[in-house]
């Protein structure tokens, strides 16, 4: 796994799919076909370094699992819920392809439920304080249990380093009344692309905050004159944007 990803989804094709999808999930009994449907899209239209991703999941698959998944979330008030966040992460994995190869997602039940627990426990202790630290801890337990051709995805970061920048970029999204956004949001895609990392090669993130800031700008704005119906182009370009600069192994970052 080497190279730089891209999205080619277009605005036009995008609308018409989530428009149909929308329309069929008024009564929500078709919402796993409409996501199966919005994913193979998604992937069919992602590659990395020229290799194609594919997404082979079923709506009839996801219907009954997802369905079997919240019946027992709800019967046991809440407490199964790692265990059938596994068993979903686990379906969407073993269902995606890259070059025609399966990712696999495997993990027990009770060491994520354990895992969540505690973080959940000290992140509101703290008033919130600890929350960088316990999403570090959970972005690496679920890139530990991420694997591709049987090598797991791995992923560094520091708690504190975390908490600086996040308090930095809150901090300055504040003072300019929400305008740094865009610069934010590329300093902290930023340094979890670089933590996470595939046979001890990186991922790196190379998008500029006023670039990204000139496209949700133009998006904001053309989906509120058309009332939202821009909205689908708008997150087509953001997404070839953002994969566009998403790389592994790369030592310095392509235009």
């Amino acid at each position: 796994m080497k190279g730089r990803f891209k999205f080619e989804g277009n605005g036009g094709e995008f609308f018409s799919l989530i428009l149909i999808q929308g329309l069929l999930t008024v009564m929500g009994i078709y919402y796993s076909w409409a996501l199966v449907k919005i994913d193979k899209y998604l992937m069919d239209n992602l590659s990395l370094d020229g290799k194609k991703f594919e997404f082979k999941g079923e709506g009839g698959e996801l219907f009954s699992l997802l369905l079997v998944q919240m019946l027992l979330t709800l019967i046991t008030l809440g407490i199964y819920y790692p265990w059938a966040m596994i068993k979903i992460l686990g379906y969407f994995a073993e269902k995606t392809e890259l070059d025609g190869e399966a990712f696999l997602f495997e993990a027990d039940g009770a060491s994520l439920f354990s895992l969540l627990l505690v973080q959940l426990l000290l992140t509101v202790v703290t008033l919130c304080i600890y929350a960088p630290w316990a999403a570090i801890k959970i972005y690496r337990f679920y890139a530990a249990h991420l694997t591709y051709r049987g090598i797991a995805f791995q992923f560094g970061g520091d708690g504190a380093a975390y908490f600086s920048l996040l308090f930095i970029q809150l901090l300055l999204v504040t003072i300019t009344l929400g305008i740094y956004t865009a610069w934010a949001l590329a300093k902290i895609y930023a340094y979890l692309a670089e933590e996470l990392s595939y046979e001890g090669k990186n991922f790196c993130f190379d998008g500029e905050g006023g670039e990204l800031f000139s496209i949700i700008l133009k998006g904001i704005l053309l989906s509120a004159i058309t009332l939202g119906v821009y909205a689908a182009w708008f997150e087509m370009e953001l997404m070839s944007y953002i994969c566009g600069h998403v790389a592994i192994g790369e030592e310095t970052a392509a235009a």
